[in-house]
């Protein structure tokens, strides 16, 4: 049982660093209307690593937006990208592509509606350009992420 906390713990603490760090070496490319966040490759782990890997995520997510243009507001998106991953976790019997497809539906929504509502940018418009690079990070590279950790791992449980 205590071996089974401390790697879900280190699996927590290990994606959350990652998201961090990665969103804060890509910082230009993080943020605004044309973002493709390169952290989003880890949405590929969910499938396999489950809720150790959401939590990571969540708060890498809150980590890394601490440092967003888009200010307090920017430190809500736990939430939609909560929901995303749960859909992702969800979905991993199913279809892993889907379910990082969504993701990238329900964060382009939320990261559009956070522009508009900052910098009055045109939201039809900013949701094409910020879910289309959220989907390039997210299902271009997290997929590709999923199946070598899928094909590396084997049937094992981590």
């Amino acid at each position: 049982m205590e071996n089974i906390k401390s790697k879900n713990l280190a699996i927590t603490a290990i994606i959350a660093t990652l998201y961090s760090v990665l969103v804060y070496v890509f910082s230009p490319i993080s943020f605004q209307m044309v973002q493709i966040r390169v952290a989003n490759a880890l949405m590929g782990l969910i499938p396999i690593l489950g809720v150790p890997a959401i939590i990571g995520v969540v708060l890498g997510v809150f980590i890394a937006n601490l440092v967003s243009p888009l200010g307090f507001i920017d430190l809500l998106s736990v939430a939609p990208t909560f929901i995303g991953l749960t859909i992702i976790y969800k979905l991993r019997n199913y279809s892993v592509l889907l379910g990082l497809a969504i993701y990238s539906i329900i964060l382009g929504a939320w990261v559009s509606f956070m522009l508009w509502y900052v910098f009055k940018i045109p939201y039809v418009e900013c949701f094409i350009y910020v879910t289309v690079g959220i989907a390039m990070a997210t299902v271009g590279l997290g997929y590709p992420v999923y199946k070598t950790f899928k094909r590396i791992l084997g049937g094992c449980k981590l």
